[in-house]
């Protein structure tokens, strides 16, 4: 047997090979096997020669043996080289011919060996964000639109109202499948339809008709779709407005917050985004970290962990829109839409793999606990769900594994360099910053 590295250093390849005595050794001990059970015509049970048997059963049973002997000497010399193995390897067959050596090449992908840049030539953005008493308004106000009820209007529709429409859509001419529906309610602001509809939609009244001329977004999730010009053709069959409840203690409950007057439940809902705001700094802090941490440790990643991380996040997907995985259509997300994404995931993995194993940081055990109280306060019964997690070692687990990333964040910090960089509210919440 023969090793050797291919080009990279993640794909590598391996001779492999299976020795003619060891394959006709087998074959036998198989034939033999086959004989004692066999019913041939012609002859008692197990009783018909073993020449017999090899015509009708050997040519299947040789190649079943080459094939188990190759793989088993893959996996021997793998484990003799401590090969770090990330995908099944591709057995290419070079030699198969009866009677001489069986040989083999396989192809397979290794986990990367990565040389870490120091953490002192990491750089990222440390965002701030302070919370106004506008941003207070605007969440009273989105709580308020959360609970709106909608009232037919007969006056043109403007941006916040909901228009219901029938609507059908043609491209070049023709219908086309999911283009068409009837009674089919549009928020006007929402963002929800393709680039223009919904502003398509303003200043029209209950019979009014309008032809839309639009284009589907080249990003659209119907790669048949997208970037092709299409016609909508409109009817409104109702314009609705908005109708706020009053901000009065049935509206606060109804939110959840126990308070008697505006001023108080004001001071309620700051201090709820205040809490959220925690969570979603320190979540912008460290994708920021990890941005920093890939730009100065640039790598190759193997296909197949790439190809594992967009199969669980298709899964994902399909579980947050009520789908089982089982399921869903492989057209419905195509692998393009999660690649860079997925890549970026397991690179992110690797190093942060790296940092833990040549620090050898362990599970902080006041991390882990702190870590679990807070995911358990919320609960009506905060010490029963503690002891859950405690007792269940698939959910300690996960949480240790927390409680690492957390660690290695909290020491990447230490030593990279931090820029500071102040958001709004709005920006933090939504994303569009840095």
């Amino acid at each position: 047997m023969k090793f050797f590295k291919s080009k990279t250093d993640i794909n590598q390849s391996l001779d492999i090979t299976v020795s003619n005595s060891e394959i006709e050794d087998q074959v036998l001990s198989k034939l033999k096997k086959v004989q004692k059970d066999s019913k041939l015509k012609g002859f008692r049970k197990g009783k018909a020669p073993i020449e017999v048997v090899s015509n009708i059963y050997g040519p299947e049973i040789r190649q079943e043996v080459i094939w188990d002997l190759a793989s088993q000497q893959f996996s021997k010399l793998a484990q003799e080289k401590d090969l770090k193995i990330v995908s099944r390897p591709n057995l290419i067959p070079k030699q198969l011919e009866e009677g001489k050596d069986a040989k083999f090449v396989a192809d397979f992908e290794v986990y990367p060996e990565v040389s870490l840049t120091k953490m002192s030539k990491v750089t990222y953005k440390n965002f701030k964000c302070d919370i106004t008493d506008e941003d207070i308004d605007n969440s009273v106000l989105n709580l308020q639109k959360r609970l709106s009820q909608w009232e037919v209007s007969q006056e043109e529709s403007k941006k916040g109202d909901q228009v219901k429409i029938n609507f059908v859509g043609k491209i070049d001419g023709e219908e086309f499948e999911g283009g068409s529906a009837e009674d089919f309610n549009v928020e006007l602001g929402s963002k929800s339809m393709i680039e223009g509809f919904e502003d398509g939609l303003v200043g029209l009244k209950r019979g009014d008709k309008k032809v839309l001329d639009l284009q589907f977004p080249e990003d659209y999730g119907k790669e048949d779709l997208a970037s092709k010009p299409v016609q909508f053709e409109i009817e409104v069959k109702e314009v609705q407005i908005s109708k706020l409840p009053e901000l009065n203690e049935e509206f606060f409950k109804s939110t959840g917050i126990d308070a008697k007057d505006i001023k108080e439940f004001k001071k309620e809902v700051r201090e709820k985004l205040e809490e959220d705001l925690v969570n979603l700094l320190n979540g912008r802090v460290k994708q920021s970290l990890y941005d920093g941490l890939l730009e100065v440790n640039d790598f190759e990643v193997p296909l197949a962990m790439i190809n594992s991380e967009i199969s669980n996040m298709k899964q994902d997907t399909a579980r947050r829109i009520g789908m089982d995985p089982k399921d869903m259509n492989p057209d419905l997300f195509p692998d393009d839409t999660f690649k860079e994404e997925a890549t970026k995931r397991v690179k992110i993995g690797i190093l942060l793999n790296q940092i833990i194993e040549e620090r050898d940081f362990k599970p902080d055990p006041d991390k882990v606990r702190e870590i679990i109280e807070d995911r358990a306060k919320n609960y009506k019964d905060p010490d029963q769900v503690i002891n859950y997690f405690y007792s269940d070692d698939e959910q300690l687990r996960n949480i240790e594994s927390i409680s690492l990333e957390e660690q290695v964040v909290d020491a990447i910090k230490i030593e990279a360099k931090a820029t500071e960089e102040n958001l709004t509210y709005e920006d933090c919440v939504s994303g569009t910053y840095g």
